[in-house]
């Protein structure tokens, strides 16, 4: 990477308070993928059923996908530092309640179920903020690299944390696991205390309505190519989200035990991160629509390749070609939300783009456990992949203004 290149990667980490919120949420995202990778080692552990580990993502998926609205009337309506803080600290005593726990015996499938809705809560309730701060920490000329910066951040969590975690995992137990991701909690409440910059509140309490809530459907839904690629990510989250199916590729198929599912976890991340540093270093795509619909096709293909794969390093290369794909796709579409949408409705847009980013990839968890414990992991990941690769070619041809978007060419 040459001097520049590298200097326009790091540009957005120049402004302070940019700065201390990537590093809180770099080791808060590492926090939380302990606890990802604990609670699916262990619910697979106490019931052996594919169907169980993927009833985990069905019962964060419910709750996200209406808390996250009101989450994003609240990012539009209150200050968002500030509700980020108070829900950073609610999910403090959650992953703290997992740790207490395990530690003392009590757990069951049930509880682990159960503390799942509160981290879906709490994690809804932050997330459209999380999305909505970064224009606000940075000038609008940094913002496509912020994006893509913090993506990269998402991805160094998700390739060191599963990493290490799978080696706690192994040799001190799931509770070490949740005590780490409670601890990490508390470094971003930290983080956000210490930005200065004065965030605006908007219109407050008052704005928080139906009316308020149906403004923000009708930008997403009239706006010329963010519904469409809404729709083509639910469909990729819904039937190429696989992790759920990690523990089972890591303890039956590739025989790699947990330490090699914190690699499984950590292989498609590390394709993110490439992807994501390459974006930064080399700047944005302006023919955004087809380079979108490249990185889609790139995910399916490279999942056709995993479902087929029984040898453990040719299993993590495709992972890897998967992270880079979603990255190259994920990274546009926000830039696309975030140049497109006015500042008070941005928690809005986050929101409803947030119920098929994340609450699509956890309803993904339990089709693919569902479909995995009718015909087997392997053809669940191959059927999912197809439908992906269809999804793309169908897109494509039915809708030019998505294949044709170019960044700042765009109707808003």
């Amino acid at each position: 990477m040459t001097s520049q290149a590298s200097r326009r990667l790091f540009s957005p980490l120049r402004h302070r308070d940019f700065r201390l919120f990537w590093i809180g949420l770099l080791l808060s995202s590492v926090g939380s993928q302990f606890t990802t990778v604990a609670m699916a080692w262990q619910i697979y552990e106490l019931t052996n059923s594919p169907l169980q580990i993927g009833l985990i993502g069905l019962v964060r998926a419910v709750p996200q996908m209406v808390i996250l609205l009101f989450g994003g009337l609240l990012a539009d309506a209150m200050n968002r530092r500030k509700l980020m803080m108070i829900t950073q600290g609610s999910l403090f005593f959650v992953s703290g309640t997992l740790a207490l726990l395990t530690v003392t015996g009590r757990i069951t499938p049930l509880k682990l179920y159960a503390v799942t809705v509160f981290l879906a809560l709490f994690s809804s309730l932050e997330a459209p903020s999380r999305h909505a701060i970064v224009t606000n920490l940075v000038p609008a000329e940094d913002l496509s690299r912020a994006l893509a910066i913090s993506s990269t951040q998402r991805q160094i969590a998700t390739i060191a944390g599963p990493s290490i975690a799978g080696i706690v995992l192994a040799f001190a137990g799931p509770s070490i696991c949740y005590a780490i991701d409670a601890m990490s909690w508390l470094i971003m409440v930290v983080a956000l205390a210490l930005i200065r910059v004065q965030l605006p509140a908007h219109g407050g309490w008052r704005t928080i309505s139906l009316g308020s809530l149906s403004a923000g459907f009708r930008f997403v839904w009239h706006h010329a190519v963010i519904f469409p690629f809404l729709m083509m990510d639910l469909g990729a989250n819904l039937f190429g989200t696989i992790r759920s199916l990690y523990p089972i590729y890591a303890r039956d198929i590739l025989a790699v035990g947990p330490q090699g599912l914190g690699i499984l976890y950590a292989a498609s991340a590390a394709g993110s991160l490439i992807g994501a540093f390459g974006f930064s270093a080399w700047g944005p795509a302006r023919q955004a629509g087809k380079w979108i619909l490249f990185g889609v096709a790139i995910y399916g293909v490279c999942l056709l390749g995993f479902a087929h794969s029984h040898v453990f390093w040719l299993s993590i290369i495709m992972l890897v070609g998967v992270g880079i794909g979603d990255t190259i796709s994920a990274i546009l579409r926000s830039t696309i939300n975030q140049l497109s949408t006015p500042d008070d409705l941005r928690g809005r847009m986050s929101s409803i783009n947030s119920i098929f980013t994340n609450s699509g990839p956890q309803l993904g968890q339990f089709q693919a456990g569902a479909l995995a414990a009718v015909i087997g992991a392997e053809f669940s990941v191959m059927t999912g992949a197809l439908i992906i690769l269809l999804i793309v070619g169908s897109v494509a041809l039915c809708f030019p203004q998505v294949r044709d978007y170019r960044i700042g060419a765009g109707a808003g």
